[in-house]
């Protein structure tokens, strides 16, 4: 119950066992034009929106966003936590100028500061964090895209933990560039970034952006448009391998219905937050509709975050550290994103309970398991 990579299924795993396979092979060429239409379809877009899939990971699909930018270009980051303070590290490597909007730990910026930042100040780009890893809380994409549209040039939305387990409508809610990873709720393995831009931001690549070599968009794009036509295209050597298992993600996840996947997501999150409620613990996401599908902060009061996390290993879970800086050692991640299912929120729940009433904390020993099983039945 890690905040990713997750568990993966056998088939996906499957799927890229393989002896070499070429890049420029026919067999490689359907597997990505296959992945690169089942991209479409996750993050809700149609033909008008370009996907990409590049090396590196939710980092690399960041990065790549300097594609879109030029030499002394105005950006605003809205942070709620350590991954929307990433944005800021990466745009400072880069002769733009970053504004930033930041919340408290726990909770995500009011779309009022950021419609009120905008208005003052013409922005080329402005960046949105779906889940903040780090805590747990969901940024309401939609309704804030709605009201800060009509004043900057380019939306960009980082869905890594977000895509695949929340609803996610990129051209419905009018997000320019929304991107992810392969290893997060659409349950493959890291090794990929991936991403669809519309048609607005796509007339902002241009020969003379930011970017370095190997993460400009532009030296990508030919290779996306030629293998989604069924013809072999190179720039760089793609991990083939993690390709061929993203794809049978992909395909297991239109099996199951995005809709389904994002309820059962859901499902599984509400009986995890009902059972920590349940034991008598916090959670650090302050409001309700600031909980997420997918990722879960569990403050501690008396046990010692590192204790628990290597205790409960003992019961046959493994949870994540908290690492947002004003939180350090106070609280733990739990992840339920992937392929998990209502009996991993029991599991995981009891497994909690026997750790934390072994490190002292004040419990309720069987309420958590108690509360879950109640809201899943």
């Amino acid at each position: 119950m890690h905040v990713g990579p997750v568990d993966i299924y056998e088939e996906v795993l499957y799927a890229g066992l393989k002896n070499n396979v070429g890049f420029t092979s026919e067999e490689f060429v359907n597997v990505f034009r296959d992945s690169l239409k089942g991209l479409r379809y996750l993050f809700q877009v149609d033909d008008t929106y370009q996907p990409f899939i590049i090396p590196g990971g939710g980092t690399s699909a960041m990065e790549s966003v300097t594609s879109f930018l030029t030499k002394g270009d105005k950006i605003l980051v809205v942070s709620n936590g350590v991954f929307g303070d990433r944005w800021i590290n990466i745009f400072k490597k880069y002769p733009v100028e970053v504004d930033y909007l930041k919340a408290e730990a726990g909770d995500y910026v009011s779309i009022d500061s950021v419609k009120e930042k905008v208005k003052q100040k013409h922005y080329k780009l402005i960046t949105f964090t779906h889940v903040e890893t780090s805590t747990g809380v969901r940024h309401p994409i939609k309704e804030s895209v709605k009201e800060i549209k009509d004043y900057v040039d380019i939306v960009v939305v980082d869905g890594v933990s977000s895509v695949g387990a929340e609803e996610v409508k990129a051209k419905d809610w009018d997000v320019d560039i929304y991107l992810t990873a392969s290893q997060k709720a659409i349950g493959a393995p890291p090794g990929l970034g991936l991403l669809v831009i519309s048609e607005n931001a796509m007339k902002h690549l241009r020969e003379d952006n930011i970017a370095g070599y190997y993460l400009d968009l532009k030296n990508w794009l030919p290779v996306m448009r030629s293998m989604e036509e069924g013809k072999a295209a190179y720039f760089s050597t793609l991990p083939v391998h993690t390709v061929f298992m993203l794809n049978e993600a992909l395909k297991l996840i239109q099996d199951e219905g995005i809709e389904n996947r994002v309820k059962r997501h859901e499902k599984v999150a509400g009986a995890i937050r009902t059972g920590i409620e349940g034991m008598g613990l916090e959670i650090v996401a302050k409001r309700p509709e600031a909980y997420s599908n997918t990722v879960t902060g569990v403050m501690l009061r008396k046990a010692k975050a590192q204790d628990v996390l290597s205790e409960i290993v003992k019961e046959g879970v493994e949870i994540a550290p908290g690492v947002h800086p004003s939180l350090q050692g106070k609280y733990v991640r739990i992840g339920h994103m992937g392929w998990v299912t209502p009996n991993d929120a029991i599991i995981t729940i009891s497994a909690l309970e026997r750790t934390l009433k072994r490190l002292g904390e004040d419990i309720r020993v069987g309420e958590g398991v108690r509360a879950a099983q109640s809201y899943l039945t």
